[in-house]
């Protein structure tokens, strides 16, 4: 496959965004209507509308940045948004929210049997499209995130119950499992498609990793704003929550971008740098 990056309608950070994006959803629409038979097909097309697409975009990212060899990375990267939706299914019904991306939850719409079961089937199609993949290490970067994302989500149900505020390394330790696991799956999964030497691989794996925590704790500040629902244990040291969490993002954006320092110049590693730029400033959230 030629690079995913060849085409691009302008130079502009978010002109490229959306080149990739379209390729995403071009894929998953793809994907999905192989399935156009099925009681899932209506709700899983109407489910997937909206959504900043930022991990599949990472993966594609990650392969234009060390592509030494063909391959297709576009149905890994629409394995990588499937985990994402089937974790967005599972996280509203357990936060009992109704409400995402502006539109009715899909539990909401749908019904919770729907919803679990719409959950179990888009894993069925995770694991179809790893299977295309020779190399085994693709298939076992998703299911290692995908065990760390419900660890997580559920390390933060129990903590969250004693009402006890959390200390900062606990905190860290729920982010990197809830939410950065996917973000350095994606990085991980685009790297080894491109056949990308060790060091290559260790370094998006590594950016992955650190802007995957970034996002996450950009996300929590606002939460936090509008209803307090975190509480760290802080030293008096730090002034304020919302002070500590900034300063903590920074350094997990700064960590990204020194992590790609062994990559050789490209446009891709580029755009990689001012993808985790615009995380630090929260540009994707405001979105």
């Amino acid at each position: 496959m030629r690079g995913i990056t060849q085409r691009y309608p302008s130079d502009s950070f978010s002109a490229k965004i959306d080149y990739y994006r379209g390729q995403v959803d071009a894929a998953m629409n793809a994907e999905l209507h192989q399935r156009r038979k099925s009681p899932f097909f209506a709700p899983f097309t109407d489910a997937f509308i909206g959504g900043k697409r930022l991990r599949p975009i990472l993966l594609l990212l990650a392969y234009d940045s060390v592509r030494g060899r063909d391959g297709d990375p576009l149905p890994a990267a629409v394995a990588v948004e499937l985990a994402h939706m089937e974790s967005i299914i599972h996280d509203d019904i357990i936060d009992g929210d109704g409400v995402r991306r502006d539109a009715t939850a899909f539990h909401a719409r749908y019904g919770q049997e729907m919803a679990l079961l719409s959950a179990d089937f888009i894993l069925s199609m995770i694991l179809s499209i790893a299977a295309r993949y020779p190399d085994p290490r693709i298939m076992s970067a998703l299911a290692t995130a995908t065990a760390r994302m419900c660890e997580g989500e559920l390390t933060e149900r129990l903590v969250s119950e004693t009402n006890k505020a959390v200390r900062p390394a606990v905190y860290q330790h729920i982010v990197l499992k809830k939410t950065a696991s996917l973000f350095e799956a994606a990085a991980t999964i685009g790297a080894l498609i491109a056949g990308a030497t060790a060091p290559d691989l260790s370094a998006l794996t590594a950016y992955g990793r650190a802007v995957g925590v970034a996002y996450q704790i950009h996300d929590d500040i606002t939460d936090w704003a509008q209803s307090r629902t975190i509480t760290l244990e802080l030293k008096d040291a730090h002034p304020s929550q919302s002070e500590f969490l900034l300063e903590t993002a920074k350094t997990f954006t700064k960590e990204a971008v020194e992590s790609l320092r062994p990559l050789k110049s490209s446009e891709a590693k580029q755009t990689l740098i001012q993808l985790a730029e615009r995380v630090d400033s929260r540009a994707f959230h405001q979105a």
